[in-house]
């Protein structure tokens, strides 16, 4: 019971951690980039604002 509690929160720490990288370096993409994935500026900069947990 405990090994698969400390299994589950070890998923969502991995989980939260990429999505903090991957807001990272969307905010760090040129608007050219930004275009070829859909998005515009406003958009990633909403999405990078979001807290790692959501």
């Amino acid at each position: 019971m405990i090994l698969a509690y400390l299994s589950r929160l070890g998923m969502r720490l991995r989980s939260q951690h990429q999505r903090y990288r991957s807001r990272r370096q969307l905010g760090q993409l040129d608007d050219h980039l930004l275009q070829d994935i859909g998005l515009d500026r406003g958009a990633a900069e909403r999405e990078v604002r979001k807290p790692f947990w959501r």
